[in-house]
């Protein structure tokens, strides 16, 4: 018996094939090389792009293709550029939309190199959308898109600008400041410098003292931000002030914490302090602990210390949210002596109002230059108040000189020009 295929079958078969081999040259000619009857872009030119100073970009110009409004039912809708190190194979960096934007910048390159760059015109068939990947810009995600490349072009290479003469004015300002600092550091070394007296300062001692002849423990925050902030820096500082004095005088001094990282500076900060005052034994780690990094759970656990230990003096140093005035409040019905300084100024009415003595703003930062007297710290303190002595002298003369403009309009060019100058 012979036996043959249906004759629906083999058409079925037929017809098969003949959509894959469709598909396989519709996939084809969008992925590949456009066909030659899709132009691509022309004159293209590059160069370095003047504005960015960084030398991380360039601006590139091309001419539309010609004849490429529409191509076998295909539409010119935008612009790929491609870009790469020279001799490094090209990928995308950069879509322009648009068939009339003939002009883009391609960002993020490393000054000093040399680049090679590469324009392609974007098809999309009739009534297609332009799209693109969001999480990859440069990718088309628009269906039949097709590409028509122009030849490579390059090395070209973007140039940073080793010297802004326009900034001149902050490198002028940058070197007087230095001088001044470095001047203050000079006279700091030979004689003392004049801190106007900070009452809460002055108390420091007092406090100490106070705690010592009652027999009863110091309590020292650092306020909840971490380790990088100033305020937290700056309260680290006046840690180790009173660490040594606490050490000479062998009163113990409780530092709870919210952060493991600021505890473990804070432990080798009390203990260097107790080895500066010869008593390394009397050290002990354990005043010095992690409780947690929850807000409240942290002003709880510290709320609970001062009832059961009765504190005779409360620090309050570096940076505090709303946790302040409940920390503050709970001192305050102990009876101990507090002092507290931050530079949030919305916590500092509630340490006005329930502690002793308050350290405002930058007098924590100050802090540190007073108790201390350390030649380098009172350097870098009375450089920043003449820096802010000069800031206001300009202040004032820019105000002279400007009123002076408006009643002699002649010398207005003048003062255009130098306010020009100053502009930062």
């Amino acid at each position: 018996m012979t036996s043959r295929f249906p004759l629906k079958t083999i058409r079925s078969l037929l017809l098969a094939a003949a959509a894959g081999l469709y598909l396989l040259a519709v996939g084809a000619f969008a992925q590949g090389p456009a066909p030659q009857s899709f132009p691509a872009p022309t004159q293209i030119t590059v160069q370095d792009d003047e504005a960015d100073k960084s030398g991380t970009r360039l601006q590139i110009e091309w001419a539309m293709p010609t004849g490429a409004e529409r191509v076998d039912e295909f539409v010119l809708e935008g612009y790929r550029i491609y870009a790469a190190e020279a001799g490094e194979e090209l990928v995308p960096v950069e879509v322009v939309e648009g068939a009339e934007t003939t002009e883009a910048v391609v960002r993020d390159l490393w000054p000093g190199k040399e680049y090679e760059i590469q324009v392609s015109a974007v098809y999309l068939p009739a009534g297609e959308t332009w799209a693109t990947d969001r999480k990859d810009p440069t990718r088309i995600t628009a269906g039949g898109a097709v590409e028509a490349l122009s030849a490579a072009v390059g090395p070209y290479q973007p140039i940073a600008a080793w010297y802004d003469f326009a900034e001149s004015n902050v490198l002028a300002i940058a070197l007087m400041y230095s001088l001044i600092v470095l001047l203050c550091f000079h006279f700091a070394r030979r004689r003392d410098m004049y801190i106007r007296p900070i009452p809460g300062l002055q108390a420091v001692n007092d406090a100490i003292g106070r705690a010592t002849e009652m027999g009863r423990p110091m309590l020292f925050i650092s306020g909840l931000s971490g380790i990088g902030d100033i305020a937290t820096i700056a309260s680290m500082l006046i840690l180790g002030h009173i660490a040594r004095r606490a050490a000479a005088y062998e009163t113990p001094i409780i530092v709870p914490c919210n952060d493991p990282l600021v505890m473990t500076v804070e432990r080798e900060i009390v203990h260097q302090a107790y080895i500066e005052a010869g008593k390394p034994d009397a050290y002990e780690p354990q005043n010095i602990f992690y409780i947690t990094d929850s807000q409240f759970g942290y002003t709880s656990a510290v709320d609970g210390i001062m009832v059961r230990e009765k504190p005779a003096a409360n620090f309050f140093m570096g940076y505090f949210y709303a946790e302040a005035l409940i920390l503050a409040e709970t001192g305050n019905m102990t009876g101990a002596i507090q002092i507290a300084g931050t530079d949030a100024d919305t916590q500092l009415p509630f340490f006005i109002t329930a502690c002793d003595y308050t350290l405002m703003g930058e007098e924590l930062y100050a802090a540190s230059a007073y108790l201390s007297r350390s030649p380098l710290l009172m350097a870098q303190l009375k450089g920043q108040d003449y820096g802010k002595v000069l800031l206001a002298a300009g202040l004032l003369a820019g105000v002279t000189l400007a009123t002076i403009a408006v009643f002699a309009p002649q010398l207005q060019p003048w003062f255009d020009k130098l306010v020009a100058w100053l502009q930062i």
